[in-house]
C-alpha cells in the first residue's frame, strides 16, 4: 500500500477564503437592494435587484464544484503553482463577473473574463483529476 503524507491545502484555503468573502459581499448587495426597495421576495421587476439575484446565483452555483476540485487537485499533487494559479484565476474570474453582472445586463468584457476564467480552470482541474485518478487505477 502506498503511504501518502498530507499536506495541509494552503493555496485551496487561501482561494476559498477570498471567495467566501466575495460571496458575503454579493449577499449583502442583494440584502441591502431588498431593503431599499422594500421586495422581499422575488425582484418584483427590478433589474437591478434581478442583476444583483443572478450575480449572487451564478457566483453560488459555480464556485463550490470548482473548489471541491481544486481541494482534491491539491490534497493529490502538493501546494503547487498550479493549484495557486487555478485558485487565482478563479478568484480574479468571479470578482470581475459579479462586478460586471450588477452593472450591465448585456454581455460585457468583465462578464466574459468572468465567464472564461472560471470555465477554463474547472475544465484545466476536472482533466487533471482525471488523469491523475486514472494513472492511479
Amino acid at each position: 500500500m502506498e503511504s501518502i503524507a498530507l499536506q495541509l491545502p494552503l493555496y485551496t484555503a487561501l482561494s476559498a477564503a477570498c471567495l467566501m468573502l466575495i460571496q458575503v459581499a454579493l449577499m449583502f448587495s442583494v440584502i441591502k437592494s431588498r431593503g431599499d426597495l422594500n421586495i422581499f421576495i422575488g425582484h418584483g421587476d427590478n433589474a437591478v435587484l434581478e442583476r444583483k439575484i443572478r450575480a449572487h446565483g451564478n457566483f453560488t452555483e459555480n464556485v463550490p464544484t470548482f473548489l471541491i476540485g481544486l481541494l482534491l487537485l491539491e490534497l493529490i499533487i502538493g501546494s503547487g503553482l498550479w493549484v495557486l494559479v487555478l485558485g487565482a484565476v478563479v478568484v480574479v474570474a468571479r470578482l470581475s463577473h459579479a462586478i460586471a453582472l450588477m452593472a450591465n445586463s448585456g454581455v460585457t468584457a468583465g462578464r466574459l473574463i468572468g465567464t472564461l476564467g472560471t470555465v477554463i480552470p474547472t475544465v484545466v482541474t476536472a482533466g487533471y483529476l482525471i488523469l491523475l485518478a486514472v494513472g492511479k487505477l
